[in-house]
């Protein structure tokens, strides 16, 4: 009897083989990766935020008694006077400033000149503040004085200093040792007129 040769072969490639299979049951994986979370930390957690944008705050904690300190007196930032006697009480006291600054310079090697510059600029910076703090009337009172005395509205120039003393026979360096302790000195008319306690502006 004749086998049919491809009749065989047909019959043994269309036997099933065994199939090796993907699914995770064939091969359990006891390793879990851990999934990235895109949410924010719980409340408790998250550092202190900007109330307006919500992200964490960079600035330093806040400090009360050092904003007061900053803001204060201790920064040269005075309670604003509000009476005549009071605004020349805090005039007086940026006037007697002037010599523990001119020790320093001179401490520093500072020339005489700049020192007496430097005392000039701390008395004129005085004058006007000072009448910035008054009424309009008051102010405009002592800038007519100083027109008068001066030709100038807010009290001598430093060279207008220099050159009055030079005319009275001092030397360079002898006016500038008087513009310095001029400038330590208020008058002390004006001084009486405002030494007594008044109303408020």
């Amino acid at each position: 009897m004749k086998l049919n040769r491809s009749s065989s072969v047909r019959s043994t490639q269309s036997t099933p083989q065994p199939r090796r299979s993907n699914s995770v049951d064939a091969k359990p994986n006891t390793t879990t990766k851990p999934t990235r979370s895109n949410s924010a930390p719980p409340t408790a957690n998250r550092p202190p935020s900007d109330v307006s944008t919500g992200s964490p705050s960079r600035t330093r904690p806040r400090n009360p008694e050092g904003a007061a300190k900053v803001n204060g007196t201790d920064a040269g930032a005075a309670k604003k006077p509000t009476t005549n006697s009071e605004i020349r009480a805090w005039y007086k006291q940026q006037v007697a400033g002037i010599p523990a600054n001119d020790a320093k310079l001179a401490a520093q090697g500072a020339s005489l000149e700049d020192r007496a510059k430097a005392a000039h600029a701390i008395r004129h910076k005085a004058r006007v503040d000072a009448r910035q703090f008054m009424g309009t009337f008051e102010s405009a009172l002592l800038k007519a004085r100083d027109f008068f005395k001066y030709g100038r509205l807010d009290g001598p120039s430093f060279d207008q200093l220099v050159g009055e003393a030079k005319k009275s026979g001092l030397s360079e360096a002898q006016a500038y040792d008087k513009i310095i302790n001029s400038s330590q000195r208020t008058n002390q008319a004006v001084d009486n007129i405002y030494a007594k306690p008044q109303a408020k502006l």
